[in-house]
């Protein structure tokens, strides 16, 4: 039973916006957008995941109840639309903003669900769709399909292993504040060092050709 008290400090909530606000921008630098797309797709990255947890809570969003957190988002996204044409290494940026904003985001989802009481399980699913939420909206937003949902993702993974840990460590009476601290730089190691292929721009070796078949033949359409 977890009988510690559970709070979320405010700029806790903060940094994890900011984390997934800078992380909506850069996606909208990758996809070539104009300034107004890329501030959009920062601030509903940024308070996307937030805003599912705490409709899942049947709470007011604290995007809404607290401007501060538009405000974070707004700046953070105006900072990398600003910095567009500077800005080099992108997958490694993505990288490092998708793992910060996953660990924040799920750590604090999961807090914040026991913190309302409810029970360990669905708390792990609260804080994964907090973690995952926003970059799920980002691409939508840019109308691909989730790449959470792609053979061999592996931040799924990451962030599940995490919160599974840092749940049973609260059961069994672990101290709040160093556990979260702990399972948050434990995520983020864990997505950075499972990292996969989501931020490149290779798609991958060239179809081989057919035996002789001229270059180009092979996808044309045969006699109708």
């Amino acid at each position: 039973m977890i009988t510690t008290q559970l709070t979320i400090p405010t700029w806790l909530d903060l940094l994890a916006v900011t984390a997934n606000a800078l992380f909506g921008a850069l996606i909208g630098v990758r996809a070539k957008f104009d300034a107004a797309g890329i501030l959009a797709l920062g601030i509903l990255t940024g308070v996307g995941g937030g805003i599912l947890r705490d409709i899942l809570l049947n709470q007011v969003p604290t995007s809404i109840s607290n401007p501060w957190f538009i405000v974070a988002a707004l700046i953070s996204a105006i900072l990398v639309a600003l910095l567009a044409r500077r800005l080099s290494r992108l997958a490694v940026m993505l990288l490092i903003c998708d793992a910060a904003a996953l660990s924040l985001f799920g750590v604090t989802g999961a807090k914040k669900a026991l913190a309302f009481g409810v029970s360990p399980v669905p708390a792990v699913f609260i804080g994964l769709i907090a973690g995952l939420g926003g970059g799920i909206i980002c691409d939508m937003m840019t109308t691909k399909p989730p790449k959470i949902f792609k053979p061999g993702h592996l931040k799924v993974r990451a962030a599940f292993i995490g919160l599974v840990l840092y749940v049973l460590a609260l059961h069994f009476g672990a101290p709040a504040n160093l556990t979260g601290g702990i399972a948050i730089v434990f995520i983020f190691v864990l997505r950075v060092v499972n990292r996969d292929n989501d931020w490149t721009d290779s798609a991958g070796p060239p179809a081989a050709q057919p035996a002789g078949v001229p270059s180009g033949a092979a996808t044309e359409h045969g006699p109708d």
